[in-house]
């Protein structure tokens, strides 16, 4: 795997745009859970965070690779 600028109009790997995806779609699921929690609004706060930007980073790293053989 390797990440470049240059890869970001290819096709992204697809095991990694399967797990990027996977994370896209259920995490923020438990950002509303959180607001749930008997937690102080600081500790939610900074949960939320963690989580927003465990989906950024896994996204563009998806993004940022290229389909292997391309």
């Amino acid at each position: 795997m390797q990440l470049s600028v240059n890869n970001f109009s290819k096709p992204s790997n697809k095991n990694w745009k399967k797990v990027a995806d996977f994370f896209l779609y259920s995490l923020p699921l438990y950002l509303g859970a959180i607001l749930a929690l008997p937690l102080t609004e600081e500790t939610k706060l900074w949960l939320n965070f963690g989580i927003t930007m465990v989906i950024i980073t896994l996204k563009s790293i998806s993004k940022f690779t290229k389909e292997e053989g391309l």
